[in-house]
């Protein structure tokens, strides 16, 4: 299984030619999908593509949303915004984005937050969860 250390380049280099993008060096771990690379709704649904074909693994929106967390919605979110409880459980998610984590965040707001770093982690996770192993910290 790769680890976040062999991972990250991979996928950075299988992230190119979705953002039109020449070199890994325009794909850096602390890129936002969204807002530094520019990802759309159709971007990730060819990003999820290329990982499941890639990696083997089948990632949803709510992966992203909750850093991998096995969590259902409804106890994170009430009437799509995160609540207290929620923005504790997925600041442990996300620890580098603990400080713009917090109640009222929209599921977009989330979606925005996430890194290639933290795509490579949430990969990494459900790679160690389908083996039924403990995933390695970095």
């Amino acid at each position: 299984m790769p680890t976040n250390d062999n991972l990250e380049p991979q996928l950075r280099e299988l992230l190119l030619p979705v953002f039109g993008l020449d070199t890994i060096a325009e794909v850096q771990p602390h890129h936002s999908l969204v807002r530094d690379l520019g990802a759309e709704s159709l971007d990730f649904v060819e990003i999820m593509y290329l990982i499941e074909r890639t990696f083997g693994v089948v990632l949803k929106n709510q992966d992203l949303i909750t850093g991998g967390a096995q969590i259902a919605e409804t106890q994170i979110f009430t009437e799509g915004k995160l609540t207290v409880e929620g923005a504790t459980v997925i600041g442990q998610q996300f620890p580098n984005h603990i400080e713009k984590i917090r109640a009222g965040l929209s599921k977009a707001d989330l979606f925005s937050l996430v890194t290639v770093s933290d795509l490579a982690k949430i990969i990494q996770l459900k790679m160690a969860n389908q083996q039924g192993q403990p995933h390695a910290e970095k």
